[in-house]
Formats: C-alpha cells, structure tokens, sequence
C-alpha cells in the first residue's frame, strides 16, 4: 500500500494509542495499564479519601487528567479560550460519583481525540500552543497527552492500593521477608 503525503497513518497510531491509555487492550487482554482499568475497582469511599500522606486523591487526579484533555483540545487544536477552571463540557461537569466523573472523563478524551485525529500525517510537525503558551509539533503535543496520563494511572493505582491495604506484587518476591 502507498502512503500519499496526506496519509493518516501516523496519526492513526498515535490515536490509537491514546484510546489505550484511556482503556487498554494491547494485548487483547492486558488493561491493567489504563484508566479505566485503575478507578474500576476504587471504592466509592475512596474517591475522595487521602492516603497516609497524601495530597492528592483519586478523584483530583481525575478531574486533573480529564482538565488537561479539555486544555491540550482547546489551546493547541482550538480557539485557545479555554481556562484552567473550565471544566464543563457539552453542559456537563466532573460531577461528585465516580461514575459521573469517570463518564465526564470520558467525554473529555473524546473531545481531544476527535479534534487530533483530524491531523493529516504532515500536520504532525506543524507547531501548536501548549496551555502556557509555548509552542510544541503537534506530534509531542499528542505524545503529551499518551504519557501524562499513564504517569497519573500510575499515581492511581498505587493510591488505590495504599487505602485497599493490597500494595504488593502477589506474582514477584522482591526479597523483604528473607532474613539478612
């Protein structure tokens, strides 16, 4: 097959990418990585509660990660009037449930998506606005919002475990109870 100079390629891979980061099926089964697969089994008490010295909770880094989606969207592929506090989209905010806010989430990846998968693989070069002004290739702006999120699916999972008293690899000896 022949790859013209307008060819979506590329961007077809990037996309598809990000849609793992959101729900991950790598391997037709590994979605331990994602999202969604991190806040399935948050118990609802958990979405706001704080971990022994913790700052952030679950909910935040949500709200956080779904604020960044709508931003990236709105500066580097939009008019840019998007504020930091702006978090209504298409008349609905982050909500209090985790289910509405994990809905809410959901629409924002969708919203950056759309608006990225509309590059062409020549577009990816071309210079976009970051929310704080600076200008980046379109293609570091998407791979941005690939591993942003996995960095805070990361945080997740390992807020979740602390509440859940379950932060250990049940598969890998790491050693501790051996005597030195």
């Amino acid at each position: 097959m022949t790859v013209g100079p307008s060819s979506s390629a590329r961007v077809s891979e990037l996309i598809t990418m990000f849609d793992h980061v959101l729900e991950e099926q790598g391997f037709g089964w590994d979605h331990w990585h994602s999202l969604l697969w991190n806040l399935h089994n948050v118990e609802p008490e958990q979405w706001t509660q704080l971990p022994p010295g913790g700052g952030r909770t679950i909910r935040e880094l949500v709200i956080h990660l779904g604020t960044t989606f709508l931003m990236y969207e709105s500066h580097a592929f939009g008019d840019g009037s998007r504020a930091w506090g702006d978090r209504v989209i298409h008349g609905v905010g982050p909500g209090d449930t985790p289910a509405e806010t994990t809905a809410w989430l959901r629409r924002t990846h969708g919203v950056l998506r759309e608006s990225a998968a509309k590059l062409t693989d020549d577009q990816l070069g071309d210079l976009r606005k970051a929310p704080w002004g600076e200008k980046y290739e379109a293609r570091r702006i998407i791979e941005l919002m690939i591993q942003h999120p996995l960095y805070h699916a990361g945080e997740i999972n390992h807020i979740r475990a602390l509440l859940q008293g379950n932060d250990d690899w049940d598969h890998q000896d790491m050693g501790r109870d051996e005597q030195a």
